[in-house]
């Protein structure tokens, strides 16, 4: 079970020093049914401290109380001293690069084992760069990103894996789009564009192929999209 974090804090905190404790930060999640493990903890200064937890073999960053009572995530955070909320900012991003750089690489993996499911859209240009997109053709930002591809053919080829995140119908759609996959591309981009049209409704087909697909995107820790690596 996973549990999200979330909690604005407008409040003054006790001053504690040191970094939390790992085992009282282990207590926390355990209290709140958080499967998770903590891999690092350091003091920030202000009695808090920046804490990164595995969940499901991603490592999260969050702050937490210098007694380990507390973890939160800062949705909105207002703080006086403009070096901690620096420190902080750099902290998150930190970890969020990190763990995107270990996503795109399993996901190119994916890309190449499940070579024959995903559409290669080829550029004219001599030694363009590759483009690998996960998405999904009801996603509005998809939609938008999808109506962009043939200005991004113009320098850069585009490898596209079509997924179902966002309910029955989209999975239907990726299940089309994987049945009418035909190699040409024209005829793809074309046959896409139908599927992308917001107000398209899918063709009942099997599915299974591409509840495979979605979960193995899902599985090395893609959660939203579009998710866009640029090689």
């Amino acid at each position: 079970m996973k549990t999200k974090i979330a909690i604005s804090m407008l409040c003054a905190l006790s001053v504690a020093y040191g970094a939390a404790d790992k085992a009282e930060l282990q207590k926390t999640l355990q209290a709140n049914s958080v499967q998770g493990s903590i891999i690092s903890s350091s003091d920030l200064g202000s009695g808090l401290s920046m804490v990164v937890i595995d969940v499901n073999n991603q490592q999260v960053p969050f702050l937490a109380t210098n007694d380990g009572k507390f973890i939160f995530q800062p949705d909105a955070l207002l703080m006086q001293d403009k070096a901690v909320q620096a420190k902080i900012q750099g902290f998150y991003k930190d970890v969020y690069e990190k763990e995107k750089a270990k996503i795109n690489i399993k996901l190119q993996e994916v890309f190449k084992k499940q070579s024959a499911n995903v559409f290669h859209f080829k550029s004219q240009k001599n030694g363009a760069k590759t483009i690998y997109i996960v998405s999904d053709a009801n996603c509005p930002y998809c939609q938008k990103e999808f109506a962009n591809l043939n200005k991004q053919l113009e320098d850069a080829n585009v490898e596209l894996l079509v997924v179902g995140f966002l309910g029955e119908d989209s999975m239907l759609k990726a299940a089309n789009a994987l049945k009418n996959k035909s190699g040409n591309q024209a005829k793809d981009i074309a046959m896409l564009a139908k599927l992308y049209e917001p107000k398209s409704k899918a063709t009942s087909v099997d599915t299974k192929l591409a509840k495979e697909l979605t979960q193995a995107v899902a599985d090395i820790g893609v959660r939203s999209v579009p998710y866009i690596i640029e090689d």
